[in-house]
């Protein structure tokens, strides 16, 4: 479609905005992931697959500046049978107050799967880690 110079002074008129400016803002529709999680980003700029997984990240931080946890690791693998990877959410290390320190696995889930329960229980089996399942309330 051409527009004459008229048709451009009228729709700048109309809609306050230059011509230019409109084919940026057409967006095509985003399609809905499987599991209905919505990809999000924390304060820090950290980005992450769900806004569960996100809040607790920034619990997580909290308690780390309160002392409560030393330290924690995003994303922690461990290798299974057969070759597979199970990919946790965090890796969180506790001082214990006695001695030693409490090591926990964490993940976020708002959905179980098979695949996600055989992956638990390769990691009882092989690790005898316990893994915590944080879960939307």
């Amino acid at each position: 479609m051409r527009w004459t110079e008229q048709d451009v002074t009228y729709h700048q008129k109309r809609v306050k905005e230059p011509v230019d400016n409109l084919f940026h803002k057409i967006q095509t529709p985003t399609k809905k992931s499987k599991y209905r999680n919505i990809r999000c980003q924390a304060k820090d700029g950290t980005n992450f697959a769900s806004r569960l997984e996100r809040d607790y990240y920034e619990q997580l931080l909290l308690r780390w500046k309160a002392g409560e946890v030393l330290y924690f690791v995003r994303q922690p693998s461990f290798d299974l049978e057969g070759g597979v990877k199970y990919r946790a959410d965090f890796l969180v290390v506790r001082d214990r107050q006695d001695y030693g320190c409490d090591v926990e696995v964490i993940d976020c889930k708002g959905f179980e799967t098979r695949e996600g329960k055989n992956k638990l229980k390769q990691m009882k089996a092989r690790y005898h880690i316990d893994v915590q399942l944080v879960r939307k309330v």
